[in-house]
């Protein structure tokens, strides 16, 4: 009696451990599967973000594109928009991907290769956006430099730019910017921002372009004013669009008051009328 009692003792024992751990078991396997079942869920929804921001971030492209053009740029290539994307997963990458489900890990490397390339496209929109930026700040220093209005608003235009016969000799010359008729202290302004060059104040009556102004725009880019009564301005002098420089006269070599205006480029005078925006 008393060794069948141990035997059945023994057995119930065995038996109870074997339950439990059976219960054990199902109960660590059951917190797996909710653990692995969150994880999936989190996959999923960080896959689902990473698109979103993957179709974001080409909305951002679209207007760098945009931008690009505005500022007179070449567009970024594809192929350019794609290097270092993608690859051969590294070792700790293939373990953890071997060690998964298949549907999980091909998934997990989705997710990873689509983040990857996230990152390397905001990267390379960032640096394009610098460049953009510098370019446009550019673009609009030389629209500033750049002559745009005409320098006299009340007046017409006397002389043309080209051949014409001087008033002086009758004899056909070129002429090398337009004349602007106007009354004698009417207001002459910078057509564009720049340094002033040359501000003359003596000349000889009935010779040369008598009281004069020339403004470096940089870049190769001058504009002279002649035959002025009086000089507003010094050499030397940083003027903006719409500064006075000096009113209308006659001095020097001129037949009446106007504004004897040049456009230079690199040495060499060009049509003002290319210049007259207004």
């Amino acid at each position: 009696l008393f060794f069948s009692a141990f035997v059945i003792r023994a057995i119930f024992a065995r038996s109870a451990v074997a339950i439990f751990a059976e219960f054990y078991h199902n109960f660590k396997i059951s917190k797996l599967e909710n653990v692995n079942k969150n994880l999936r869920n989190q996959l999923d929804q960080m896959a689902t973000k990473a698109q979103q921001l993957d179709r974001n971030l080409s909305y951002l492209e679209k207007e760098n594109n945009d931008l690009r053009i505005f500022a007179d740029m070449p567009m970024i290539d594809n192929d350019m928009r794609e290097v270092g994307i993608g690859g051969f997963l590294d070792n700790e990458e293939a373990v953890t991907k071997s060690i998964l489900p298949p549907e999980v890990g091909n998934q997990l490397f989705e997710a990873k290769s689509l983040l990857d390339k996230i990152e390397r496209r905001m990267h390379l929109y960032e640096d394009n956006r610098k460049e953009i930026e510098k370019a446009l700040a550019e673009r609009t220093e030389q629209f500033k430099r750049t002559p745009s209005i005409r320098p006299v608003q009340e007046g017409r235009i006397s002389e043309d730019y080209g051949p014409r016969v001087d008033p002086f000799t009758d004899v056909k010359k070129h002429h090398f910017g337009i004349d602007i008729a106007a009354m004698t202290g009417s207001e002459v302004y910078a057509p564009a921002a720049g340094t002033v060059k040359v501000a003359k104040h003596r000349y000889t009556i009935g010779k040369g372009y008598g009281k004069e102004v020339i403004i470096d725009h940089g870049n190769g880019l001058t504009t002279r004013y002649a035959h002025l009564s009086e000089i507003k301005v010094k050499p030397g002098q940083k003027i903006d669009r719409w500064d006075v420089i000096g009113l209308v006269g006659q001095t020097g070599r001129a037949t009446g008051p106007h504004l004897h205006y040049e456009v230079i480029i690199a040495g060499r005078p060009v049509n003002p009328d290319k210049y007259l925006l207004d």
